[in-house]
């Protein structure tokens, strides 16, 4: 497989929460330029420039003055600003003009499954048995475990019931090195629960086999990434690494341990100030190679993570190293490919009996994840999960889903062209059809879990230190980000920029709002330059909300 890393990139020490608001998308998004993917907007591609769009109204001095200055200037600029309470518009700019969403898509999906699934719903991911168990303990049969489509499967369920959300997941390691924290909570704390429930049922011996059973929906795949109803730590195989003195090898640790993966791990340590330069990739199934360099003064554990190829067997084997570890031995090989061939019909696993339930915490915490570390596979699961809730099958069953929630939600279908949940560059929507949606979630009795879900401008999450804290702004702002590094006429470009969500402005009156800036220009060819622009426009968003804070209206 590739490498998962930036290689030669910045590590931005003292800009570590500006490099918040990258999100989820930045992987996604280099991702596509290496594949030279063409983003080019196809509504008004030659309005390049900061002058009226079609659909203009008003634009505040202050703003315009944010958009017009270099390099703001040669993007393609739309907003809209409506008071929450009269929806009359204050501010607009191109506003019925489709722009490149980024992961500002993900408002449309965390609400279409709110309204579908519930904010209380639970994910309850079962170990079913086939065959009958003996005096001793023996199981006849296999050991069935039934994806239930939970993200978290406990790997970071805290001791209060909520789930642990870091202002810079794990899950964006590889997109801007050296900024990830891992949670504290065991990423096998799910499985471990399951197998001491096995254990308690009274089965002490499996003569068949574990396996996974994944057919709550049919196999997909967004941006190479397996969407899949059973997720162990994200699917991924977290590579921690503390420096020594330079010249001196760095400590390489990994979790979750697992007979699955074995790491070849040969890192130095270089002097402080210089850049990291971390590759993980896999030369042969089952081995990971980690190669490179990282300085003295990296914030420890320096996290870089590896994307498991095969989510099922991963899961098998460390359900059956868990079970062992409660004394249930399998007779079966812990590796290996899921043996899904075993697996009897859906209707009747659904009658086997039950020997292990893990039950999830409610799905506003999944939102509030999603949301607030802009998280693309939690993002993804959620059509998926549409579709099953509805006894559908497909990932575009769950999008279909989501687009009629949005009519129903009074966005105009023609304003809105979504492909996935995640933000990815087929999403588009004009500035119009967020704030219709904003202003519809804000008139709903269960409001208070989407908005809690949004990041705090200047508090927490991607946008933690978009503006200082002392801003008198924050705290009063809680929108989502969105961003996309493409290919724009052939060259490296911010293919998106956009911020949408809610302004307690100092007037006293609440406002909706959504900015989007696309096809900016990278002054280069470096993905190190193309994530510096992306974290300097991420500074200009945050200023323009900000400028609305202290004047709303035009």
């Amino acid at each position: 497989m590739p490498s998962n890393s930036l290689s030669g990139t910045k590590t931005p020490r003292v800009r570590r929460r500006t490099a918040l608001a990258l999100a989820a998308s930045m992987t996604a998004a280099v991702a596509m330029t290496a594949c030279s993917h063409n983003s080019t907007d196809n509504t008004d591609n030659t309005d390049n420039s900061a002058s009226p769009a079609p659909g203009a109204t008003r634009v505040s001095a202050d703003l315009q003055k944010l958009m017009s200055t270099a390099p703001w200037s040669s993007g393609r600029w739309g907003l809209q600003v409506a008071d929450l309470q009269t929806g009359k518009v204050v501010q607009s700019k191109g506003a019925d003009s489709q722009f490149m969403t980024g992961s500002t898509a993900k408002t449309f999906a965390v609400s279409a499954a709110l309204d579908v699934l519930g904010d209380d719903h639970r994910f309850r991911t079962p170990v079913v048995r086939s065959g009958t168990v003996s005096a001793d303990g023996r199981l006849s049969g296999d050991l069935i475990l039934v994806g239930s489509g939970d993200l978290a499967l406990g790997g970071r369920t805290t001791a209060s019931g909520g789930l642990d959300v870091p202002d810079f997941d794990h899950y964006d390691a590889n997109a801007v090195p050296g900024m990830a924290t891992i949670t504290e909570e065991d990423p096998l704390a799910g499985v471990n629960k399951l197998a001491r429930q096995v254990a308690a049922s009274g089965v002490r011996h499996v003569d068949g086999d574990v396996v996974i059973d994944n057919r709550l929906w049919d196999p997909v795949s967004i941006g190479g990434v397996p969407v899949t109803p059973t997720i162990v730590n994200d699917n991924l195989i977290d590579v921690l690494i503390t420096p020594g003195a330079p010249g001196e090898p760095a400590e390489v640790d990994w979790r979750p341990k697992t007979a699955a993966f074995g790491v070849d791990a040969q890192v130095t340590t270089t002097p402080a100030g210089s850049k990291p330069t971390v590759t993980t990739e896999s030369v042969s199934p089952g081995h990971i190679r980690v190669r490179g360099s990282v300085p003295a003064d990296v914030k420890a554990p320096f996290v870089t993570t590896y994307q498991v190829p095969d989510p099922a067997a991963f899961a098998r084997t460390v359900l059956i190293e868990a079970l062992a570890r409660n004394g249930v031995s399998v007779s079966a090989p812990s590796l290996g490919a899921n043996p899904d061939n075993k697996l009897p019909p859906s209707a009747e696993v659904s009658s086997l009996p039950v020997s292990a339930t893990y039950t999830s915490p409610p799905f506003k915490e999944y939102a509030k994840l999603i949301n607030k570390v802009s998280h693309n596979l939690g993002a993804n699961l959620l059509p998926p999960l549409m579709a099953a809730h509805n006894g559908q099958r497909t990932y575009a069953d769950g999008m279909k889903t989501e687009k009629e929630f949005l009519a129903h939600s009074g966005v105009d279908p023609n304003s809105v062209s979504l492909v996935d949940a995640q933000g990815l560059p087929g999403d588009k929507a004009t500035p119009t059809a967020q704030v219709a949606l904003l202003r519809h979630l804000a008139r709903q009795d269960d409001f208070d879990v989407f908005y809690d879900s949004m990041p705090s401008m200047g508090v927490d999450g991607s946008l933690a230190d978009v503006i200082e804290r002392t801003d008198p702004a924050a705290g009063h702002i809680r929108a989502k980000t969105g961003t996309l590094v493409s290919s724009y006429q052939g060259k490296l470009a911010l293919g998106t920029k956009a911020l949408a969500g809610y302004i307690d402005a100092k007037d006293g009156r609440r406002y909706a709002f959504a900015i989007y800036v696309n096809n900016i220009p990278v002054p280069s060819d470096s993905v190190s330059d193309a994530i510096d622009l992306a974290l300097k426009a991420n500074k200009q968003l945050g200023a323009m909300a900000a400028t609305i804070y202290k004047s709303p209206k035009a």
